[in-house]
């Protein structure tokens, strides 16, 4: 874990030194994090796609999968080593203090947002891609939808985390959620897409 930390920590201050802010810094390096887990990403989307036409006459499995699929949110799509790693990595690098122009109502990327702005938006983008099944294009996928008694526990638990971390590490789970948002939205045009060739449209 120390190693994984200290990578973090070496790419922060690397960043850092070319931004000259560690709100930035974090930002960027998200943005390398995510894009290498690209193809892990795409083989789980993969794996739950054919799982569910295999399952398409079990409706209890089906609504397990819809489960699994909704929990794509906060928790479930970053490794727990890469978020502890990520915490202590900038507990190490940003001093008690040192603010970003990201933020600029928070005093210290090392508190949490006292004004609740970050942490709002951060559960809100994480929520989108539970709206995609209810989008008219993407109704032909039968993309699964979650139930109600499942998006609000994703919804309450999502939103204890978020609200309790601090600055930093809030940053990086709203970029992560902007890149998941967008990442499910590109692979569900590009299912559209497939299907239409495969039905000669």
């Amino acid at each position: 874990m120390d190693i994984l930390i200290q990578a973090f920590k070496f790419m922060i201050d690397w960043i850092y030194g070319f931004t000259g802010d560690y709100g930035v810094a974090i930002v960027i390096i998200t943005v390398i994090i995510r894009t290498l887990m690209v193809p892990v990403s795409l083989r789980q989307r993969n794996a739950i796609k054919a799982g569910q036409e295999k399952q398409k006459e079990n409706q209890k499995e089906m609504e397990q999968a819809a489960v699994g699929t909704a929990g794509g949110c906060l928790l479930s799509f970053l490794p727990i080593p890469v978020m502890i790693s990520l915490y202590h990595a900038i507990r190490r690098t940003a001093a008690v203090g040192t603010a970003t122009i990201l933020l600029p109502w928070v005093s210290s990327l090392l508190l949490r947002d006292s004004t609740l702005i970050l942490p709002s938006v951060t559960l809100i983008i994480q929520m989108l891609p539970q709206i995609y099944p209810y989008i008219s294009f993407f109704k032909v996928l039968n993309l699964q939808k979650a139930s109600i008694p499942t998006l609000l526990i994703l919804l309450l638990s999502n939103g204890m985390f978020v609200f309790a971390i601090p600055s930093g590490l809030g940053l990086y789970y709203l970029v992560s959620g902007i890149f998941t948002a967008a990442e499910q939205f590109v692979y569900n045009l590009l299912s559209v897409r497939k299907m239409g060739v495969n039905m000669g449209i």
